[in-house]
């Protein structure tokens, strides 16, 4: 029963601001006078710390290596020898004792890594110390069974396998020509400077990324509750038992055995923590929209379009069709099912609150 406490709260509590709760679309909230629900705790009494950070030579050293790791490109070598572990193109053929082959004995160009490609017994082995370019012949014995094809179980094969070349990685040097074609740079102390200051402004955000969570965190945790309202509650557990039965059929499992053996308990304790999970998320909400009344925040139609503009490209995505195309939902609509607004309004809360403690100090 604890251990499934211990999951659920894990999931509920705040690690970062990067929230996402479950539940319907939209601020289900202003019909209440949150007040009758919840006391929040005198916030402006707290203290925040202000993020100190320090990027040392060894730290810009890493991400130089990071840096030229990406850029690196493969070379293909056409001479010498190979052994485990090397990335190697080769082309083989197999035939069996009787002289005839079979779909997947033969391919006139791969690319495996020596030693962890997956072949039969044999294969691999045979050609560690090849040379590239000559022809080795594998006398071979399929596995019995044979899962990949059962016909070919047990059966004697020969292979011919020729090495291609050995694909070699070239990590790239780095000098002011690097600098020069992959920045806008001209020489290597300039781009070193200008990337320990990157590396200082990320330090510095994710350190006030995390003060700002477990402020909010402390907000929640001393936020007294005299009541819930039980829609909500009701909704929120429709949802969590939704998400946990498609959760459970995704990978699988019967639900009697998702409920045991990973979630540790049983129909009447899935129940009661569904309730404890509800209510902690209800209980997080309500102290958002309180705040945020408290504080007259809210969320504009252009901040909330920015937003969804700024999680898009930092995502990875060019356009707004290439999103749908991945999530299978236009961006407004992964945004309403994830309570993006929810989220950003969190931002703004904390972002005026951080800033008024820290200025006290």
């Amino acid at each position: 029963m604890k251990k499934l406490i211990a999951l659920l709260l894990t999931m509920v509590l705040i690690a970062g601001l990067a929230v996402t709760f479950t539940g319907c679309a939209g601020e289900p909230y202003s019909k209440y006078d949150l007040t009758e629900y919840i006391t929040l705790p005198d916030y402006d009494e707290y203290e925040v710390e202000v993020p100190s950070v320090k990027v040392t030579d060894a730290d810009v050293q890493a991400e130089i290596k990071s840096i030229l790791e990406k850029a690196a490109t493969t070379k293909a070598v056409k001479e010498g020898t190979v052994k485990k572990g090397d990335s190697i193109t080769i082309a083989y053929e197999g035939t069996l004792k009787d002289g005839t082959t079979s779909d997947g004995m033969k391919t006139e160009g791969t690319t495996i890594t020596l030693g962890s490609a997956g072949y039969i017994d044999g294969f691999e082995e045979g050609l560690y110390g090849a040379t590239i370019g000559k022809t080795v012949s594998l006398d071979l014995k399929f596995p019995d069974p044979y899962t990949n094809n059962k016909d070919l179980s047990g059966k004697e094969v020969t292979f011919k396998v020729t090495v291609i070349s050995k694909n070699v990685k070239v990590v790239p040097t780095f000098n002011d020509d690097f600098v020069k074609e992959n920045s806008e740079f001209k020489n290597t102390a300039d781009y070193k400077a200008s990337l320990k200051k990157d590396l200082e402004k990320e330090k510095y955000d994710e350190a006030l990324h995390e003060i700002k969570g477990e402020l909010y965190s402390k907000i929640v945790e001393k936020t007294t509750v005299a009541k819930y309202p039980e829609k909500e509650v009701k909704a929120q557990k429709k949802e969590l038992d939704a998400e946990y039965k498609s959760y459970a059929a995704s990978y699988g499992y019967e639900w009697e055995s998702f409920l045991s053996n990973q979630l540790q308990t049983d129909e009447d304790g899935y129940e009661k923590m569904l309730e404890l999970y509800a209510k902690e998320i209800v209980k997080q909400e309500m102290v958002i929209y309180l705040i945020a009344q408290d504080e007259e925040l809210s969320v504009t139609d252009e901040e909330y379009d920015t937003y969804l503009e700024t999680m898009l490209t930092s995502s990875g995505f060019k356009n707004e069709a290439e999103f749908k195309d991945y999530t299978g939902m236009s961006l407004k609509k992964y945004a309403e099912e994830n309570k993006l607004e929810r989220d950003l309004l969190l931002t703004k809360i904390l972002d005026v609150i951080y800033d008024r403690l820290a200025d006290k100090k």
